[in-house]
């Protein structure tokens, strides 16, 4: 009786032979740790000898990783990216916040370092060292203010980020942001407070899970906020926002918020800080 292993297969061109969705170690290891039928065997040895085993193609979650992992390590200023797949290689795009403003770099990435990067420290440092040559006014080179907010353009809505010593600093920093969407935050009396509490299971969710709860509060009781206190302990958050009700004549609100998306969502350490960002939808 033949024995097999559970695992998927798929077919290669007319000749029919297997191939494993793995390393081309572990596939010949499984292959010849086997006992297949007599025609299946010539076939997959005919496949090993003409190299028809290929290592698995990069995917979108794998090259994003490899490119968060090589962007952190480079000690960014804030930064958004985006890598898609186009024309063999992969296009990198890279947004950073200079004391100047906002630049953006284009970068051609070669699939197979890409994948090599995220499991080889040499080819990852080869690539890194690549980058920086390109990129080399985002490095960090010296301390930045460190609690400020600021917004991004993104297509029809806009990006809001905050900056700060600590996690919380940036969130609160990010939330003034918010309110600058709407309005100039210093038109805003903090009169009365709401208290806000959330959890996420990572910073980034619960971000984007504070940024909602404080637009749900704004929609709700019709006020704005100018000022917070936001405290985290691991995948918690609890807060207080003072603000008012909002005052078309003295507040003039330029657009509805209607919600925090999980476009270009980023919480990461910012030098001797740390940066929050992500897009609202208006």
């Amino acid at each position: 009786m033949l024995m097999f292993v559970n695992f998927p297969v798929e077919r290669l061109g007319a000749a029919g032979a297997h191939r494993l969705p793995d390393t081309v170690a572990r596939r010949r290891r499984l292959l010849t740790g086997i006992k297949w039928p007599a025609r299946l065997r010539a076939r997959i040895r005919t496949a090993m000898a003409d190299n028809r085993f290929p290592p698995p193609a990069l995917d979108i979650s794998n090259a994003r990783e490899a490119v968060a992992r090589l962007l952190d390590e480079m000690g960014l200023h804030a930064f958004v990216y985006t890598v898609e797949p186009k024309e063999g290689d992969w296009m990198l795009r890279i947004g950073c916040s200079m004391e100047e403003g906002w630049q953006e770099t284009t970068l051609a990435v070669n699939p197979v370092e890409l994948r090599a990067a995220l499991r080889d420290p040499a080819v990852r440092a080869k690539t890194r060292a690549d980058w920086e040559a390109r990129l080399r006014a985002c490095v960090k080179d010296g301390p930045r203010p460190a609690a400020r907010w600021e917004h991004y353009p993104h297509e029809a809505d806009m990006g809001v980020r905050g900056f700060g010593t600590t996690k919380a600093e940036a969130f609160e920093q990010a939330a003034l942001a918010l309110t600058g969407v709407i309005t100039d935050p210093a038109a805003v009396e903090p009169r009365d407070s709401v208290t806000i509490e959330c959890q996420a299971g990572d910073d980034e969710m619960l971000f984007a899970e504070w940024l909602n709860n404080l637009v749900f509060e704004m929609a709700t009781r019709g006020m704005l906020f100018s000022r917070f206190a936001v405290r985290i302990e691991g995948g918690r958050l609890r807060a207080q926002a003072w603000g008012e009700q909002v005052d078309v004549a003295r507040h003039h609100p330029a657009v509805e918020i209607k919600g925090a998306t999980y476009t270009t969502l980023r919480v990461a350490r910012h030098g001797s800080g740390w940066m929050a960002q992500t897009v609202v939808d208006v």
